[in-house]
């Protein structure tokens, strides 16, 4: 076993993982007396701390084994921080792809999301909390979860189909073996992955990302809070959003069933708020 590995209470910890953010914010909470302070590192199978998920030869071509990629894929399912820490990429504006960067709020927010918590997460702007949600939901999709439904909720149309991009986008930049975007069934058929300006469908696991329109009035926010029968709602920029208090209040019925019901079949569950806080604390203007 490499001697990056450490093993704490019988589970393995990745303490010389490339991704750096993820040992400062460790030592961030440790600082702080957070005991538990290395649970982001947790790496279940060891063999592949030196292995390069993204491995590819001059001519781009994956120079991965079978079995490297059988146990890449494998982690992800089982390991949600090993996807942030090692796999998951974001768009970068110059065009290239950038490593998920780890901080107090995106992690404690993903943790929650794990285990099922409602999170509201608030940073300034251009902290990427949206899109650090947005890489843990990507992770959902893909890994988390099946047969769910995920909804985006946002001031108006446009902000949630870009989100919806985001995530689209995100899954683009993974290694080609674990984007997904289709599989042959038993009789042949080939079943592609579903995407549009407003709705993501997953060929393999059944997931699928819808959107939400723009509420334009009290009926339509009522019409919107009813529709939100699904076990993950993200919210994002809510303290933008018309009517937010009337969707999120007339939604809680319609989101404890869902939720119960992934829950009961070890589905995954959760509201997510994303929101940039007041100019007062954000030293901005509005």
């Amino acid at each position: 076993m490499s001697s990056r590995i450490a093993r704490i209470n019988g589970k393995l910890y990745d303490t010389g993982t490339k991704n750096k953010s993820f040992l400062q914010l460790a030592q961030d909470l440790r600082t702080v007396g957070v005991k538990n302070f290395y649970f982001m590192l947790e790496i279940i199978d060891y063999t592949l701390v030196n292995v390069d998920p993204y491995a590819v030869d001059k001519n781009g071509h994956c120079t991965l084994t079978k079995d490297q990629v059988i146990r890449i894929t494998t982690e992800c399912y089982r390991n949600p921080w090993y996807y942030l820490r090692e796999i998951a990429r974001i768009p970068d504006p110059g065009g290239t792809a950038v490593p998920y960067l780890a901080n107090r709020g995106n992690i404690a927010q993903a943790w929650c999301i794990v285990h099922g918590l409602d999170s509201w997460l608030c940073l300034t702007r251009q902290k990427g909390k949206t899109q650090s949600a947005l890489c843990i939901q990507a992770w959902m999709y893909s890994f988390g979860t099946a047969q769910s439904q995920f909804i985006f909720i946002n001031k108006d149309g446009d902000n949630a189909k870009t989100n919806l991009r985001r995530l689209g986008d995100q899954i683009g930049l993974l290694p080609e073996y674990l984007r997904f975007e289709s599989y042959t069934d038993e009789d042949g058929k080939t079943i592609k992955a579903s995407k549009n300006a407003t709705l993501m469908r997953h060929p393999v696991n059944g997931n699928s990302i819808i959107i939400k329109p723009k509420a334009t009035s009290y009926d339509s926010a009522l019409s919107i809070a009813r529709g939100l029968t699904a076990p993950v709602l993200h919210f994002d920029e809510p303290e933008f959003t018309n009517h937010i208090k009337t969707i999120v209040e007339n939604s809680v019925s319609t989101y404890e069933t869902a939720a119960s019901r992934a829950k009961a079949n070890n589905a995954m569950y959760g509201r997510i708020f994303t929101c940039t806080p007041s100019p007062r604390y954000s030293g901005g203007k509005r």
